[in-house]
């Protein structure tokens, strides 16, 4: 005789073994109950199940005033529901409801109703669910009306709360969210109380519907009543990132290294609304301590690509969370698309509204039309250093339901999108250009395809260009995620790198700044005008690893304000890494004005290799407003961040040559071309040299200084490209190349 078939055996021989009772809601009773379901929920054989059910049918229609057999047929027909389909959904009902017939006053009759319209909702797919959901009578508000009204009937009957919790927290439409709070809050008066699992759903529900702080106070109180320790931390780090706290992070990596399955599988689901399957696939290859390694890695990578201070990026995470579940959840997992939607979203929670928030959170700006005839529609724009996003939404078929497209236009449809673009007025041109209209403030091109009509061969080649914007928005929105610093007014900046010098026997990145007076706003003090500059610098590898990130406030005094046509100049000075690294910085003053730069890349020579090699140029004019760096107490070395020289001046240089014996000879060229054309290091096309410095040269050690001072007066006004090469005995040849312009005297 098989196992399971034994256990059905003794299962069927205890309930006919067992009376029904008068009080079967008392702790013993109940504790029968749930080892009886236990019992059931150890087997997955469907025929021995539904043999016990012809057994267990014979021994009700003998007692059929006992409502525990009418129970325990539920609890049967429910298991049997979850192994082979909804059929069996109806039968648990039907018992559930006599039960309850019988018992109303007993929680476990509406606690089981509750279950089997549950498995309803899982396990049927019906074409009016989305009208039944509208309506609140769907099986999840169904079932959460069952699990409120067993708790109503005992406020300490701790399943019923936590299934109501639960089920108030997974209805998408009509929750009844507010019913779970009330019935939570009820039961704190109880025994139940102290149980950590209705204190874990009573912080979920209380953070949901807004009470942030009494969700924190729920989930410290889970973690204190003996809450599994991994899934505790996550919800107290969501909790206070919610709130706006950075001291989430604690708390987020700790349950991070715990190795539990069910919060392992909450901080993999948090991280999959932004991270792509190969992304999944790592952090299910790291346990313990070394997933909250990757953890922190990963998200200060993202701290250092946006110039946030360290956990900015994680809390901003869980607030964007926190946000699309409230304002972009699906209400329907029934999704459809036509042909102009052409992102297929992974996510069963919220529509590609909220996929584009959590990649990238609260747009720059937003812009809907609306006219009759016409679908709901809105689009984003996000206001990048590396150039603008610009997101449409269509919702079609279900008015929550917003679908990424490709172009404005495709707001239309497919049919009207065509003629729109392509063919010229039609019948619908006062609609196309109000929509056009509608968008203006989002991008030029908008004012350009209203200004040229779609029938001229430039406006189908703007119509085009829109629509490559569309598409590579959408690619770059999906599959890329961001935090971008913003301000409300911009700083005139004129920013550079030069990698030279060395700290410690690490080369040195210089960064140097030029800000425009006319974009300042100095802070008048009793020693003259103050001008506080916070400057946020990243630098990473290729690979976006971080090399370093430097955040720092200078504050420069001046006598009088820097005049609108001057500029405040600083430098800052960081040791590096060997190779092509990138850079970008965030330069404000005060709150408001500020800028953030696109990435640039910077080559930084090794000092310490064995081959020939060349630091980057330092030009400057000791004769003007510039910055300066000391190598040694004795040395001075000049930069210019604008990059501009009078024509009248001669410029500095200084460079320095690596990996060469003392007294190695090698050999220097410096040329000047005229920028605009032409190729570079050396291959300049046929442009005209405007300046040729060759020289013979010895090494002095591992790190030779190269200096020059170079006069500009022969070279007319215009833009150049210095170039230096140096070359070892060897023949192996080494090139750097600074721009800078030249201008006349005033």
């Amino acid at each position: 005789m098989p196992r399971t078939t034994r256990l059905l055996l003794l299962i069927v021989s205890g309930l006919i073994a067992a009376p029904g009772l008068a009080l079967a809601q008392a702790p013993e009773q109940r504790q029968a109950i749930e080892a009886f379901r236990d019992s059931l929920n150890r087997t997955a054989d469907t025929l021995g199940l539904l043999d016990l059910e012809k057994r267990m049918i014979e021994v009700a229609k003998q007692n059929r005033d006992d409502p525990i057999i009418h129970l325990r047929l539920g609890f049967l027909a429910l298991r049997i529901g979850e192994l082979s389909g909804p059929e069996h959904k109806e039968d648990a009902g039907g018992e559930f409801d006599w039960a309850a017939e019988l018992k109303p006053d007993w929680p476990y009759p509406w606690y089981g109703i509750g279950l089997s319209e549950v498995l309803a909702d899982e396990k049927g797919i019906s074409i009016a669910r989305g009208f039944q959901q509208m309506l609140g009578v769907d099986p999840m508000t169904r079932a959460a009306k069952a699990f409120a009204h067993s708790t109503q009937v005992d406020p300490s009957f701790v399943r019923g709360l936590v299934e109501l919790a639960s089920t108030a927290l997974r209805q998408r439409v009509n929750s009844k969210i507010t019913i779970a709070r009330s019935a939570l809050r009820e039961a704190a008066q109880t025994s139940s109380s102290a149980n950590p699992e209705v204190l874990l759903y009573r912080g979920r529900v209380e953070r949901e519907v807004g009470d942030v702080d009494s969700a924190l106070a729920a989930f410290w109180g889970y973690l204190d009543k003996g809450g599994r320790r991994g899934m505790g931390l996550l919800e107290v780090a969501r909790t206070q990132f919610v709130l706006g706290r950075l001291d989430g992070q604690a708390p987020y990596f700790e349950g991070a290294a715990i190795d539990d399955s069910e919060s392992v599988a909450a901080y993999r689901d948090d991280l999959s609304t932004i991270v792509d399957e190969g992304t999944l696939k790592e952090f299910d290859l790291v346990h313990g301590s070394f997933r909250a390694a990757y953890l922190q890695k990963f998200w200060a990578r993202r701290d250092q690509q946006d110039l946030r201070a360290r956990g900015e990026r994680l809390r901003e995470h869980y607030r964007r969370l926190y946000y699309v579940r409230a304002h972009f959840r699906l209400a329907s997992l029934n999704r459809h698309y036509d042909i102009t939607e052409v992102f297929r979203s992974p996510s069963k929670d919220f529509d590609d509204r909220g996929v584009i928030y959590m990649h990238h959170g609260e747009p720059t700006d937003r812009s809907t039309y609306a006219s009759p005839g016409l679908e709901l529609n809105e689009s984003w724009r996000y206001a990048r250093p590396t150039g603008d996003l610009i997101c449409h939404f269509v919702a079609r078929e279900d008015v929550q339901d917003f679908k990424l497209v490709e172009s404005v236009y495709d707001v239309l449809g497919f049919a009207a999108a065509l003629d729109a673009s392509r063919s010229g007025p039609t019948a619908n041109t006062q609609q196309v250009d109000q929509l056009l209209l509608s968008r203006e403030h989002l991008s030029p091109i908008y004012t350009k395809l209203l200004t040229m009509g779609a029938n001229s061969p430039t406006g189908q080649q703007t119509a085009a260009e829109e629509r490559e914007l569309g598409r590579e928005s959408i690619k770059v929105g999906t599959t890329t995620d961001s935090y971008v610093r913003t301000f409300s007014k911009a700083l005139n900046l004129r920013p550079m790198t030069v990698s030279v010098g060395t700290d410690s026997g690490r080369p040195l990145l210089h960064f140097t700044y030029a800000i425009q007076g006319s974009s300042l706003i100095p802070a008048a003090s009793s020693r003259g005008y103050l001008y506080p500059i916070h400057i946020r610098l990243a630098v990473t590898d290729l690979k976006g690893d971080g090399v370093t990130m430097l955040d720092t406030v200078r504050t420069y005094l001046a006598a009088a304000p820097v005049p609108p046509g001057g500029t405040l100049n600083g430098r800052l000075s960081i040791p590096a890494i060997p190779g092509k690294l990138v850079w970008h910085v965030s330069v404000q003053e005060g709150e408001e004005t500020g800028i953030v730069t696109p990435p640039d890349t910077v080559d930084v020579a090794d000092p310490s290799a064995a081959a020939i090699g060349l630091s980057g140029i330092a030009l400057g004019d000791p004769t003007i407003a510039t910055v300066n760096w000391r190598p040694t107490p004795d040395d001075t070395v000049y930069f210019n961040p604008l990059q501009r020289y009078v024509r009248t001046s001669t410029m500095q240089l200084y460079a320095e040559v690596y990996g060469l014996a003392a007294d190695a000879p090698f050999k220097s060229e410096l040329t000047v071309v005229k920028r605009g054309g032409g190729g570079l290091f050396g291959l300049f096309g046929g442009k005209k040299k405007q300046i040729s410095l060759k020289s013979d040269e010895h090494a002095t050690g591992p790190a030779t200084i190269y200096r020059r001072g170079l006069g500009l007066d022969k070279l007319s006004p215009g833009d150049y490209w210095l170039e230096l090469a140096v070359t070892d005995g060897g023949g192996q040849t080494v090139r750097r190349r600074q721009p800078f312009s030249v201008i006349e005297p005033r």
